[in-house]
């Protein structure tokens, strides 16, 4: 009888031990952002960047992005294609316009943010067919230093009249930014850097 009391002991104990470790295990892992299945927990992750909600559209938006099976490099990635969209339909709006303003102040606000938009898709562009640790170093290089406004279509734009042209351009490069800063936080959470999310306005609306 004592033997048998022992063992239910000994027994209700282990499943104790395992309960708890499992428990342990499961809200580690959800902390990281990764899911129970193995993949990564697309809220957690978003929820990790400066605009959540534009994360997770960008993400949701990407097919190639399952996640069951995506890592963190995959979301970097998604973002990435994600800004590289969002900066194309600046530029294409910037270059478009070009041709229709006639206001000096307007044409030079609509070109040197065309330039600015042309010189950051060429840095997003270099990741097209996957990311390499080099190329993933001088992606986060380049959108650290975005960050830090070195270039600004605001700033070009500030002496451009107000109207429904600039509206558009500084409202779809605000989208732009906002997908930029979510690649940076994807990246350092792909690459174990910091992925608190830095202060940032509220979440821009897209503009199609």
């Amino acid at each position: 009888m004592e033997a048998r009391s022992a063992m239910s002991w000994y027994c209700g104990s282990l499943l104790a031990v395992v309960i708890a470790l499992f428990l342990s295990v499961s809200l580690g892992v959800r902390a990281a952002g990764v899911g129970v299945g193995g993949g990564v927990d697309l809220k957690a992750s978003c929820a990790a960047t400066p605009h959540p909600d534009v994360c997770l559209r960008a993400l949701q938006a990407d097919h190639s992005i399952k996640a069951s099976a995506a890592t963190p490099r995959d979301l970097a990635e998604a973002a990435l294609r994600a800004a590289s969209t969002a900066g194309g339909a600046v530029g294409d709006y910037a270059r478009h316009e070009l041709n229709v303003v006639k206001d000096n102040l307007m044409w030079q606000c609509l070109n040197e943010c065309a330039e600015d938009i042309e010189e950051a898709l060429d840095h997003l562009d270099d990741t097209e067919g996957g990311l390499d640790d080099g190329k993933l170093r001088d992606v986060k290089q380049f959108l650290d230093t975005a960050e830090e406004d070195t270039w600004s279509c605001d700033e070009s734009c500030k002496h451009a009249p107000n109207t429904p042209i600039k509206a558009a351009l500084l409202a779809k490069n605000r989208d732009f930014e906002a997908v930029m800063r979510v690649a940076n936080a994807l990246i350092k959470r792909a690459t174990g850097g910091s992925d608190a999310p830095a202060p940032a306005p509220p979440a821009p609306r897209f503009i199609n």
